[in-house]
């Protein structure tokens, strides 16, 4: 038997670090700066376009040095059956608003700038995207966030979080391949919180209720 759990992390990094995580960020007036904090407050009801909170230039600057002090995340989640986090100063942060009634869910990504352009332009829509279509074909999605993370190579799916790949060349030049491969793989991971996560189904026994429903909503 899968258990649904609550989860209360705390997750001590390097002061410019940006960390996310399965969970809604309880102490953010703690750790963010006074700019990243209006920036994340406009992001709460930016339901048309992604707001950067944390830029390209500011995520270059961090990566240039490291700090000895550290920063405390607190994350909670609520009805949860795995975990998963991520961590570094390479990180550029952005947000947007996806509203189900009288909730707001905030899509959201994290990037190095390996990423750009194609994660700035595609990722946290693609992900508001997601959750919006998953929840009309099935039901809406209960949790307050979803991430998604910059990968180079992987596509894995976690509570609130998945970790996808799609890197442009060098040049920042990308094929349609890779960008159509970027913006399904994140579609595919964030549908896997529809299926298995939220109806807690054992993905190794009954693949098809994994793999087989999540695809057939991805092509949806």
């Amino acid at each position: 038997t899968l258990i649904f759990g609550d989860y209360d992390v705390k997750i001590t990094a390097p002061a410019d670090h940006l960390v996310a995580s399965t969970g809604e960020l309880i102490n953010a007036k703690d750790i963010l700066s006074k700019t990243q904090l209006n920036r994340w407050d406009e992001a709460t009801t930016s339901y048309e376009e992604p707001v950067i909170i944390v830029t390209q230039n500011e995520a270059e600057k961090a990566e240039k040095g490291k700090v000895k002090n550290e920063k405390t995340w607190h994350y909670k989640a609520e009805n949860v059956r795995d975990f998963a986090f991520a961590s570094s100063r390479k990180f550029i942060w952005d947000a947007m608003a996806v509203k189900f009634g009288d909730r707001t869910v905030m899509a959201m990504s994290m990037y190095p700038k390996e990423g750009n352009p194609l994660w700035e332009q595609f990722s946290t829509k693609a992900v508001a995207h997601t959750l919006k279509w998953y929840s009309h074909y099935t039901f809406d999605y209960p949790y307050p966030v979803a991430w998604s993370i910059h990968a180079a190579r992987i596509g894995m799916e976690y509570p609130m979080i998945c970790f996808n790949f799609g890197r442009p060349e060098e040049d920042g030049t990308y094929s349609a391949r890779t960008k159509y491969g970027m913006i399904g793989v994140i579609i595919h991971e964030v549908g896997h919180n529809y299926f298995p996560m939220i109806v807690n189904s054992d993905e190794r026994q009954w693949t098809w209720m994994d793999e087989g429903l999540n695809s057939f909503l991805e092509y949806l």
